[in-house]
């Protein structure tokens, strides 16, 4: 199993993401970063050093950082050796609510039943009114989601494992795409829902049945306030023509109900980021990100902009 991403300036948030999918049993990394200016790097390049991911610097080209990133990984040989791909942020954590807990065992369990795709839908984490950017792990932060249950013919966006066999021909940000036409695929969600057919050449997103009784992907587009104007700051990875203003924002805000579930059995991936963490350069470049990402968070508070950002999203808060 592989897991594809790119990265720019992420620097506080990468052992935990990283802890967390070795956790659930992903054996393989590769990692992309493009014109970073804080420790992510550095970061990277020791977790290379020491065998835990495959990093590389990104040419950008004019698709944008994100999908120049997802070309270059085609001819990674991780990549092209890997049984399962699947192209996950930095920002997302996989919720395995069924057999093991494992996203290896969830996965072996469809390539017995020889299913060809598993879509993962997003369940989206608000900021919770958390302010600065030094917190715990982002999962045992924000704990704060929308609802289980859509509005009626709401839709979500998901991410997809896929099978290297063939019937895949390029790696795709929500999802592959098809090598011929869908006849033949079997393409389901997590709780083993089918797409139907005429979905499955291009949908990016599902309505109705997201599969979360057997795994949902957390969604924390937002982060904690400083932690967001960071990202702003820095611009978006695939859409990078296009800014996140107040109706990002909004889109992502959510924190209607109470959901515990991974902050609560997030141990095993601290323990894998404490072992980590005994290397000693890795530790020096770990605690740098978290100073960065701290003063460059107060900086755009206190900013002119920062300022009319927050002024502008003041009344988003948690209801009640």
């Amino acid at each position: 199993m592989v897991v594809v991403t790119s990265m720019k300036d992420e620097g506080p948030y990468i052992l935990d993401w990283i802890s967390h999918y070795k956790s659930i049993g992903v054996s393989d990394f590769v990692v992309f970063t493009n014109d970073c200016s804080d420790p992510t790097d550095h970061i990277l390049r020791c977790l290379h050093r020491m065998g835990v991911i495959e990093h590389r610097f990104s040419r950008v080209m004019r698709r944008g950082p994100q999908k120049s990133a997802l070309m270059w990984a085609e001819s990674e040989p991780k990549v092209a050796a890997a049984d399962w791909v699947m192209v996950v942020d930095v920002d997302e954590y996989l919720l395995v609510n069924s057999g093991d807990g494992s996203l290896t065992g969830l996965l072996a369990e469809r390539a017995d039943a020889e299913v060809d795709a598993v879509s993962f839908v997003w369940r989206i984490f608000g900021n919770a009114n958390i302010g600065q950017a030094d917190h715990p792990p982002v999962p045992q932060t924000f704990v704060r989601a929308e609802p289980e249950e859509g509005r009626p013919d709401e839709h979500r966006f998901f991410k997809t494992a896929y099978r290297n066999n063939g019937k895949f021909n390029r790696i795709g940000v929500h999802r592959p795409f098809l090598a011929a036409g869908p006849e033949g695929i079997n393409w389901q969600l997590a709780d083993g829902t089918p797409l139907k057919e005429a979905d499955i050449e291009g949908a990016l997103y599902v309505r109705d049945s997201y599969g979360y009784s057997a795994a949902q992907l957390n969604h924390y587009a937002l982060r904690s306030r400083d932690g967001f104007l960071n990202k702003k700051a820095r611009g978006r990875a695939n859409h990078f023509r296009s800014t996140m203003e107040a109706d990002y924002w909004q889109k992502f805000n959510k924190n209607e109900v109470e959901d515990r579930r991974l902050a609560d059995n997030f141990t095993a991936a601290l323990q894998i980021k404490e072992e980590l963490l005994q290397d000693s350069k890795l530790r020096e470049y770990h605690e740098a990100a978290q100073i960065w990402h701290r003063r460059r968070g107060r900086k755009a508070r206190l900013s002119e902009e920062g300022r009319a950002f927050l002024q502008t999203v003041k009344g988003n808060r948690i209801p009640g």
